[in-house]
This record gives C-alpha cells, structure tokens and sequence, in this order.
C-alpha cells in the first residue's frame, strides 16, 4: 500500500508544458530557423555574385590582353604608309608586326559590335610582295569577348576606343583627344589609345554590381613629346 502511495506521489509530481508553452517554444524555434535560412541564402546569393563578377573580369582581362599587345605591336607599311588606317569609336583597324621578320606584316581590326554586345578581332592577311601589300576581306575572325557594353561616365557611355596625341603648343608630354573618326592628319599623330569596356555576367538576368570593367592606356611606337606635330617615328 505505501508502494502504491509512493508510485502516485510520484507520478503527482511530474510536469510537463502547458500548451501555451509548447506553441511559444515552437514560434521562437520557428523564428530561429527562418533566420538561419535567410542567412544561409543571403550568403548563397553573394557568394554567387562573386563568382559571376570574377568570371566577368577573366573573360574581359583575356580580351584587353589581346588588344593591347595587338596595338602594341603596330608598324607601318614601309616606310611612309602610318599603322592605323581607321580610327572609330568602336573600331580600329591598322598594321601589325608579330613575327621574327620571317613574316609580311598582316592588318588587324579591333571592333565592337553594340548589337551583339561582343568585341571581335580581324585578321586580314595581305597579297603582294612587301610593302606593296594589299589587303582584302579578312582571312580570319576571333571573338575577343561576349556580353561587353560601354563603360557609364554619369550614365553616359564612354567610347570603346579613344585616341590621343601630343598637345601643340602645350608642354611637352601633355596629351589632348582626337575627335573620331579620325582624319589622316589626326591617326599620324596618334601616340596613345585609350581601351575600356564593361564585361557582365554570362546570364539571364546579370545584376549590375556583378559587372566588371578593364581599362588600359596603350602606348603606341616611339614619339618625342617635345616636337608634337611630327607624331610618332615608325618602326
């Protein structure tokens, strides 16, 4: 009998939640684990962002490479006829040396093609024997890049390519821009381009802030900046 006594006293003191309790334990546990979801997916989404940008800027320093050492790498046609023979906004087109010497000189084009928001690179190999060169339709055509727009300036765009030349009458060394196209006069004196575009995420919808943008100033062939009207010497 004092058995059953203890096993109901026993039993008497047990307690368990009320269920008022259980519910505000699972709203808190509820509240807890939403929290935790949306620090998981904020985290998920910026990582994501990262990775689209640096994809962005491989694909764009990979193009800009190629131009550069292209525009670098500019002749002239023997010894009279200037490397660059087109000078637009969004094109360039001139003579191009990156053989041992054992090779012609071949003409490239540097051009971007808003609609299709890509940068192509023109190989056109010349018929003739050097320097009486002629050069057709090009042989060969490479993209540089996809899903490549104007770099913004205050919402406005900046042009692919800009030219400079030395300042007249300013101080030796000061450059000024060319307006483009660029007249025969004006693509002699060219001693420097001016490269920069914005590469966006290979994706449906690319955020802005995943966006990268490459610049670059190309020096190009050997000038003295304090005689400005002869531009520079050709190699």
């Amino acid at each position: 009998m004092s058995r059953l006594r203890a096993v109901r006293r026993v039993n008497s003191d047990q307690s368990g939640f009320t269920l008022v309790e259980l519910l505000a334990a699972m709203s808190i546990g509820l509240v807890i684990l939403m929290a935790a979801f949306m620090v998981l997916d904020q985290a998920t989404s910026v990582s994501q962002e990262v990775s689209n940008r640096q994809e962005a800027l491989q694909r764009g320093r990979q193009a800009m490479e190629t131009v550069v050492r292209d525009l670098r790498s500019q002749v002239c046609l023997g010894d009279e006829t200037e490397p660059i023979t087109v000078a637009e906004n969004n094109r360039v087109t001139f003579f191009i040396d990156l053989s041992d010497g054992s090779k012609d000189v071949q003409q490239r084009t540097i051009r971007y093609e808003p609609t299709e928001k890509k940068l192509y690179e023109d190989i056109h190999i010349g018929t003739g024997t050097y320097p009486d060169l002629v050069f057709g339709a090009p042989s060969s055509t490479r993209l540089l890049a996809s899903h490549v727009v104007p770099i913004l300036d205050n919402g406005v765009e900046r042009p692919i390519l800009r030219y400079y030349a030395f300042r007249i009458g300013g101080v030796p060394g000061d450059l000024e821009l060319l307006t483009t196209p660029l007249v025969p006069n004006d693509a002699i004196r060219t001693v420097m381009v001016k490269v920069g575009f914005t590469v966006i995420p290979e994706r449906m919808s690319p955020k802005a802030r995943e966006a990268a943008s490459v610049e670059s100033d190309v020096y190009v062939r050997l000038a003295d900046p304090s005689r400005p009207l002869e531009g520079p010497r050709c190699i």
